[in-house]
C-alpha cells in the first residue's frame, strides 16, 4: 500500500494509508488499545524509509521481508534495530472483541 498507492500511484497521502493499516483495522475488530500511539494503548510502532518501504512478498514466497523498515517495536519490545532481526519474539494472539 505505502510503495504503491502513497509513493507510485499518489492516490492516498501517507497518513491515510497508515491509518488505513493501523488503527482503522484494529478498531474494526474492537482492539481499542491497538493502532494509535497514545497513552495506555499496547507499545506496536513501526519506523521506516517512506522512500523506500516496498513489500516484497509474493503468492511464492510469502514470508519475503518488507524492505525500508529500520525499527519495529512490538508489544514495547525492539524486534527489528537498524533494519536487522534481534531475535526477540514478542507477538502475541490477538482475539476479535465484541
Amino acid at each position: 500500500m505505502l510503495a504503491k498507492y502513497v509513493r507510485e500511484e499518489k492516490v492516498l497521502t501517507l497518513e491515510d494509508a497508515v491509518r488505513r493499516m493501523t488503527s482503522l483495522p484494529a478498531n474494526r475488530m474492537g482492539l481499542y488499545n491497538r493502532g494509535r500511539i497514545a497513552p495506555n494503548m499496547a507499545a506496536d510502532l513501526v519506523l521506516f524509509d517512506p522512500d523506500k518501504i516496498q513489500d516484497t512478498a509474493t503468492f511464492t514466497k510469502p514470508l519475503s521481508y518488507a524492505t525500508g523498515v529500520e525499527y519495529l517495536v512490538v508489544n514495547g519490545d525492539l524486534v527489528i534495530d537498524e533494519g536487522r532481526l534481534t531475535g526477540r519474539k514478542p507477538g502475541k494472539v490477538l482475539r476479535h472483541r465484541r
